[in-house]
């Protein structure tokens, strides 16, 4: 049997969506099922001449480097503007907003699948979005928030499987009880919708009141200009160097404004780092208040940076805290997001779509 997961075009830099899609090949694979990626490059199709093609296709063969994909599964790199290439399959699993439709033009005779890992409007209409809902694929969503969403315009109740985690890998390494508790962590992204610019400004006002703190940051974009000695930057971290990060952290912060699960809270709390974090759907799939996290508002910068110096001054609470996530994190197992994801999509006698 062969299963395709069809993403948007390749990436060079390590994207949430993409590893989990990525993971779930791989364990496909794995079970010896006959695995295919198949990238859409269209939009480099439009934009480079003949020999930078040439590098699309090359790149997609090599890349990614920032995950290891299962040796046996085909990455192939389709540039058909007008999606007439047809690309057999028995499955077919579109990944994101922009593979809908190309999947149902790409793979008409596969039984189709629709990973929805966030409310994905960033470029689309929300009326569009929602026509995707109604394609006939059989929905799978990634949390609660999103299946109330879906649900309302889906032909059929989508599948609910919460994102996972490799809770083999994500672990405390470094002492929770040993950390210092000045050093606090982030990711930061340019997406508006992160909030990242906000909350780094908002707790770098703590500096005055803490002389020892120091953050920790990591994503794929550029830095902010000027950063201060007591800020440090890794730019493509890879997946152990965010290990490594979340296991020196005391506290990471997390200040999304929206967000499909907000997979880094969930890893840091699995690394023994307390969270602290605002209130958007995603980060309820696992952050409970005062239980395993400190919540605020979303937007509400001051309040988020009130609970860190809360944290910083109530170094027990931080301990017990991040203890708490440890747990919650330790449920979030690959296995059985794994089992449910599996029996979803090959259980094609009673695919509707």
């Amino acid at each position: 049997m062969k299963i395709s997961f069809i993403l948007p075009g390749f990436s060079r830099y390590p994207v949430g969506g993409y590893k989990i899609a990525f993971e779930y090949a791989n364990r496909l694979a794995n079970h010896g099922y006959d695995v295919q990626l198949i990238f859409l490059n269209n939009n480099h199709w439009k934009k480079l001449g003949l020999l930078q093609r040439g590098f699309v296709y090359l790149a997609t063969q090599y890349e990614p480097k920032w995950f290891t994909l299962n040796k046996n599964i085909k990455k192939i790199s389709y540039c058909d503007k007008e999606f007439k290439r047809k690309i057999p399959t028995d499955i077919a699993v579109a990944t994101a907003v922009e593979t809908a439709y190309p999947t149902e033009k790409i793979c008409p005779e596969a039984h189709k699948m629709y990973l929805i890992q966030d409310f994905e409007n960033w470029n689309v209409s929300n009326e569009y979005l929602y026509s995707t809902y109604k394609l006939g694929f059989k929905n799978i969503v990634i949390a609660k928030w999103l299946k109330k969403v879906v649900d309302k315009y889906s032909l059929q109740p989508s599948i609910y499987i919460r994102n996972p985690l490799n809770i083999t890998q994500y672990q405390v390494h470094n002492s929770i009880e040993k950390r210092d508790q000045y050093t606090i962590g982030m990711l930061y992204h340019s997406a508006p919708y992160k909030g990242s610019t906000e909350t780094f400004s908002s707790l770098c006002k703590l500096k005055d009141r803490f002389p020892e703190l120091k953050i920790i940051m990591f994503g794929t974009c550029d830095p902010p200009k000027n950063l201060p000695i007591w800020v440090k930057y890794y730019k493509n971290a890879s997946q152990q160097q965010t290990i490594d990060i979340y296991n020196k952290i005391s506290i990471f912060i997390s200040g999304s404004i929206k967000e499909g699960f907000g997979l880094t809270g969930l890893e840091a709390m699995a690394c023994g780092a307390a969270l602290v974090t605002t209130d958007y759907d995603g980060a309820k799939e696992y952050a409970v208040n005062k239980v395993n996290s400190l919540m605020v508002p979303v937007k509400d910068w001051k309040s988020l940076r009130e609970k860190v110096a809360y944290l910083i001054v109530n170094d027990s609470v931080r301990k017990e805290i991040a203890k708490k996530g440890v747990q919650t994190a330790r449920k979030f197992s690959w296995s059985e997001a794994y089992r449910r994801f599996a029996d979803t999509i090959l259980d094609i006698n009673n695919a509707w779509c």
